[in-house]
């Protein structure tokens, strides 16, 4: 084995050590874990609940993340286009950012006409 390798190793097992040995402290170190039942609910300043927390959301704030990372991703993918547009002229990029465009064009009429992004 090279000895160019011998402080890798070493600081591997230094690593190695002090994260053991971190883990080690915490559980001996550490509070015990005693359960009650004002342990696990949720703390809201000091005010008793009232409702439940897990209650469903309605699927329009769903639909509408969904709509928003989409278009996000749209932004993003024509970003690099924009940047490099000078050096794509006659390299058949504009046509495929055409029809991308169109694509997203087409889902965004769809999305408007079905009242996706209607609030009620």
């Amino acid at each position: 084995m090279p000895t160019e390798y011998y402080p890798l190793l070493a600081y591997a097992g230094l690593a190695l050590f002090v994260g053991v040995a971190g883990l080690a402290l915490s559980s001996f170190l550490g509070p015990r874990r005693t359960w009650s039942k004002a342990k696990y609910e949720p703390y809201e300043c000091g005010v008793d609940q009232v409702q439940n927390p897990h209650r469903p959301f309605a699927i329009k704030f769903y639909v509408f993340a969904l709509l928003f990372i989409l278009f996000d991703i749209e932004t993003i993918f024509l970003l690099p286009f924009a940047a490099g547009f000078r050096t794509l002229i006659g390299s058949g990029a504009f046509q495929a950012v055409l029809v991308f465009m169109a694509v997203l064009g087409l889902g965004l009429a769809y999305i408007l006409r079905s009242g996706a992004l209607e609030w009620e």
